[in-house]
């Protein structure tokens, strides 16, 4: 069976066959526009916000994490970076804004038993003139492991500390001890200013804000989905969360005098990690293919009509476990341990697997693209994983998984609606209706982009880095002219929009 080779060659594809005028001129932007872009100075007004002291408190988009990595040029590159340039705008009154430099021109992403360190994602695109695409895929860089920061800790702005749940806002532990300590966090360790007893609200609140933009809660939900629903542990509790968005808010506005923002957790479900493979990813383009395939299953699909007839299991089960192959794109096989345990109800007369396709609706990692339509025995060409072997379980969500996500994002985004509704200081960043609306329209454009139309992926002319979860920086300018607009409608401000294509798409080589 022909290999499915991570699933951006279909995104080259696509970005040639979109080859205009307009996708021309954004390649062009992307070579010569390396660097931060630069905004022309303009005038504004405060309105009813003192923006001389802006602390950005939240996780891994707050920091600026890009591309499942954490550099210099994503730091700088972060929403807090960029409305923080617009309100040092002459008149609006902003100050400066520092955050903990990484001092990594590719940061870290991971590493290896060997010890090889990697960095950011890299989008090969494999643009030969041959047309070849099979080694179009993402690559890692060569990373560097994060060192102390170095600067001056009491001047910081930016407190985003990639990877954090809600909790970790609030605790030493995340600064330290290292050993034997699940909360630490070695990206707030290397800044924080007593590590193992300050918090990272406790460093907030230590630079007395008169304003701040507020991001918690993603990782609450977004581990557990990550992990392909396998990780109980790292799905929080809602009405956990509850008490510490609200222990956060109440400390800030105790301690503080400042306004702020704070901003609703997005439908992760509707980031493209969740939505660039699709569940039917197994290609038919023969009758051949078809028929052997169906041919491989004959024995497992009597198996299940047997465990019909011996009522093991009803006519509903038996359709879902029923595994079918026809021409162009086929369910994906999973293990669903939620079947029945048809050997041990048939007392091992009908020992059959607890098999099935994914059904639509149901979601497929970015990661399994890596994987699809491999063997996995090298030499058994029946072992194409996604069809004769299971696609294991931390690469797909099924629909009770879903669930579970659905019914969590809800109620951790009631929560922060109701603080934004109840502290007169504070007023609610919708990201998830702005998210949402991105992925059904099929992208964004505004008068800040030009005209172009920005793809919600990770392709050139996307808005997303190559993780397929944190925006690029295109994507961080638009939630910085997000933000601009909450700003204006609710506090009176008046505060220059940034141009969205002054700044880059996410990495690629061709």
């Amino acid at each position: 069976m022909k290999s499915i080779k991570l699933y951006m060659s279909l995104l080259a594809f696509t970005f040639i066959a979109f080859g205009c005028d307009e996708e021309d001129k954004l390649i062009e932007e992307r070579v010569e526009n390396t660097q931060d872009g630069a905004e022309v100075p303009e005038t504004g007004d405060p309105g009813l916000v003192d923006y001389s002291t802006y602390v950005s408190i939240g996780a891994s988009i707050t920091g600026g994490t890009m591309d499942a990595a954490l550099y210099t040029h994503s730091q700088n590159n972060s929403f807090p970076v960029l409305l923080a340039k617009q309100l040092a705008h002459e008149d609006i009154g902003g100050g400066e804004f520092n955050v903990p430099s990484i001092e990594s021109v590719n940061g870290y992403s991971s590493a290896t038993s060997d010890g090889t360190i990697y960095g950011k994602y890299i989008l090969d695109l494999d643009l030969n003139n041959d047309g070849a695409l099979g080694d179009a895929g993402l690559v890692l860089s060569e990373g560097e492991v994060p060192t102390p920061f170095t600067g001056d800790k009491a001047v910081l702005n930016n407190f985003g500390v990639p990877g954090i749940q809600t909790s970790q806002i609030l605790t030493p532990l995340t600064g330290g001890p290292a050993s034997g300590n699940p909360a630490y966090n070695a990206l707030y360790a290397r800044f924080a200013s007593d590590p193992g007893s300050s918090t990272i609200l406790g460093d907030a609140i230590a630079r007395q804000p008169t304003f701040f933009t507020l991001w918690a809660g993603g990782n609450d939900v977004l581990g557990y989905a990550a992990s392909g629903g396998t990780n109980e542990a790292i799905l929080t509790d809602p009405t956990e969360v509850d008490g510490y968005i609200n222990a956060i808010v109440g400390q800030l506005m105790a301690n503080t005098s400042a306004k702020g923002v704070i901003v609703n957790v997005p439908n992760i479900l509707a980031l493209p990690h969740f939505q660039a493979v699709p569940f039917n990813a197994i290609p038919m383009s023969s009758q051949e293919s078809v028929d052997q395939a169906n041919g491989a299953f004959a024995g497992y699909n009597g198996g299940v009509q047997a465990a019909l007839a011996n009522g093991i299991i009803d006519s509903d089960e038996a359709a879902l476990r029923t595994i079918s192959y026809a021409l162009g794109g086929n369910g994906i096989v999973i293990v669903d341990p939620n079947l029945t345990d048809v050997e041990t109800n048939s007392g091992g007369a009908i020992p059959i697997p607890k098999y099935r396709q994914l059904q639509d609706g149901e979601i497929v990692l970015l990661a399994a693209s890596n994987i699809l339509g491999t063997l996995a025995d090298p030499d058994n060409p029946a072992s194409v994983i996604g069809v004769g072997v299971p696609l294991d379980d931390k690469y797909s969500l099924r629909v009770d998984e879903l669930t579970k996500i659905a019914t969590n994002l809800t109620a951790i985004n009631t929560s922060i609606a109701t603080v934004a509704a109840t502290e007169d200081r504070i007023v609610l960043f919708d990201a998830y209706t702005l998210l949402l609306g991105i992925a059904v329209g099929g992208g964004y454009s505004s008068p800040e982009t030009g005209g172009f139309n920005l793809s919600p992926d990770f392709t050139p002319n996307g808005i997303f880095s190559n993780d397929g979860i944190h925006p690029n920086p295109r994507g961080h300018a638009i939630l910085a002219n997000e933000l601009i607009d909450v700003l204006e409608e609710e506090f009176q401000s008046e505060i220059p929009k940034l141009n969205v294509m002054d700044y880059n798409s996410s990495p690629f080589q061709q």
